[in-house]
């Protein structure tokens, strides 16, 4: 299975995405490619997005 590119569109991409928020990053990472003004983000810049989605997501929740 090809990873899932996210371009910044809401789709079921990303509530699949948010669904799986939880696993390791590395796992996230062999799912998802990001990618910000048409350029695919490095694997450090991705899991600092993914931080950043976790920690709006907890905020959300308190």
């Amino acid at each position: 299975m090809g990873k899932i590119v996210l371009d910044g569109s809401m789709s079921l991409d990303v509530e699949h995405l948010v669904a799986n928020l939880h696993l390791p990053e590395s796992d996230i990472l062999n799912m998802f490619a990001f990618k910000f003004n048409n350029n695919l983000l490095s694997p450090e810049e991705s899991i600092k997005f993914i931080h950043f989605l976790r920690s709006e997501l907890d905020k959300r929740i308190q």
